[in-house]
Parts: structure tokens; sequence; C-alpha cells
């Protein structure tokens, strides 16, 4: 029950994206956090992924088309006249998903480090 809701809002997540990635949206003068919405963006879809199609061997298919996807977006903005192909944002992405490798591996790592008893003292 619970996959069937992670895949749905992965499936949200990637509509969402694509919406936001080729709408006629004015880019914001100044300081932009384009590349910090990329990376979020990408960390969250990993996430949805991982928890949606659970499994060790589904892994690389999992993030090579999440990264695929990425990269459609990319060519896609290309073509527009209003966007434009940016490699940065593709690092983003890429830097989005292997944040949420890392979170994995270190919360799976904290979770199973054997716990040391605190010591009371007399």
């Amino acid at each position: 029950m619970f996959r069937r809701g992670f895949q749905l809002a992965l499936w949200g997540c990637v509509l969402v994206v694509a919406w936001l990635a080729f709408a006629p949206f004015a880019e914001p003068g100044g300081f932009s956090w384009d590349k910090a919405n990329h990376v979020l963006a990408f960390c969250v879809m990993a996430a949805l992924a991982d928890a949606g199609y659970p499994g060790r061997d589904r892994e690389l298919p999992r993030w090579g088309l999440l990264l695929g996807y990425g990269l459609v977006i990319e060519l896609v903005q290309w073509q527009l006249p209003y966007r434009e192909f940016s490699w940065l944002d593709l690092v983003a992405n890429v830097v989005g998903v292997l944040l949420y490798i890392g979170l994995r591996a270190w919360v799976g790592w904290r979770l199973g480090r054997p716990r040391v008893p605190s010591r009371s003292r007399p």
C-alpha cells in the first residue's frame, strides 16, 4: 500500500517538475536558487523512486531513468525559445541523486551501528 503511494508521489513530482521546466516563466533577476532547486527536486524524486520501486537489482535502472529524465528536460528546453540547455542543471541533477544515495547510506549506517550502553555513575 505504501509502495503505491510512493509511486504516485513520484509520478506527481515528475509531472510538476516537467511543468516547471517547460512553462514560460521569466528567470528571476539577481541571485537564483535554480541549482539548489534541481538538487532538491532530484534528491526527493530519488527517494520516492527508491521507496516506490525498491530493490538492489533496480538501483542502476532507477538512477539511470531519473537522470535520463533530467537530460530529456534539458533537451526539450534547448528547443524552447524561452529556455536554454544547461550542463550545470545536469550536474545539479546528478548531485541531487548522489545526495540521496549518500543520505540513505548514512542513515543505514547510523541505524545499523551497535549502541554502546552509557555508563551510569554511582
